[in-house]
């Protein structure tokens, strides 16, 4: 049996270190997400049909990038929900912990993350050219408006993935003159759906925190 003061510790470092690897899968996933998407309509804009995209073994026309996305931005879109949804159970515990090991939480989310991404680094970014660098800090629930707009870099990431899916749906209705045209259109509809769905609840949430919902509101749990 392990003394409490050991005991302490061991619950303080498992939970510091699950919430470092959802961090570690979180950049990864937010990443992956945004290079898809600047992927696609990067291929869009340049508007030949003669473009390929080669990845490792694959060789992807402009058809087949068109084929995939659906399926792709799923994939990811949920992944990175996922790690969203883990943070914040993460999270509470690693701030039971470090209540319980040092007698109060000392450490704002900013420091204790050290697997940082770039949403959290666009969070930081300020427009006032002569304005005084913030030291980050955990939100109160007060800040003002221009202050909260930090809140709405995810949901337009989710909006922007889901549009993305929607315009590749779009360039393959251009041709169902085949079979295949047609089910590959179903399934993308089918992908489209279930990307908008779950997106809804962390859309709310983080839409809610922009409006200044409390800290104590369901939006922050």
């Amino acid at each position: 049996m392990l003394p409490d003061s050991e005991r302490t510790k061991l619950k303080f470092e498992l939970a510091n270190e699950n919430m470092q690897s959802i961090s570690r899968a979180q950049g990864l996933y937010a990443t992956a997400l945004l290079a898809y998407i600047c992927l696609v309509w990067a291929v869009f804009f340049v508007g030949s049909s003669d473009v390929s995209i080669h990845l490792g073994w694959l060789d992807l026309k402009v058809d087949g990038i068109w084929r995939i996305t659906p399926f792709v931005l799923l994939v990811l879109t949920l992944a990175y929900i996922g790690t969203i949804t883990a943070a914040m159970s993460a999270l509470t515990q690693l701030k039971s912990a470090e209540k319980e090991m040092f007698g109060a939480n000392e450490q704002s989310l900013f420091d204790i993350d050290t697997h940082k991404n770039l949403i959290d680094y666009l969070a930081r970014l300020q427009l006032n050219p002569f304005g005084k660098t913030r030291m980050p800090k955990d939100e109160t629930g007060n800040e003002s408006i221009l202050r909260r707009t930090t809140h709405l870099i995810l949901p337009l990431l989710f909006v922007g993935s889901a549009f993305t899916s929607f315009w590749a749906i779009h360039e393959l209705s251009k041709n169902r003159s085949s079979g295949q045209s047609k089910w590959f259109l179903i399934f993308g509809w089918t992908c489209f759906g279930l990307q908008v769905l779950y997106s809804l609840r962390p859309l709310r949430r983080f839409v809610w925190r922009f409006f200044g919902a409390k800290r104590t509101s369901d939006v922050y749990n």
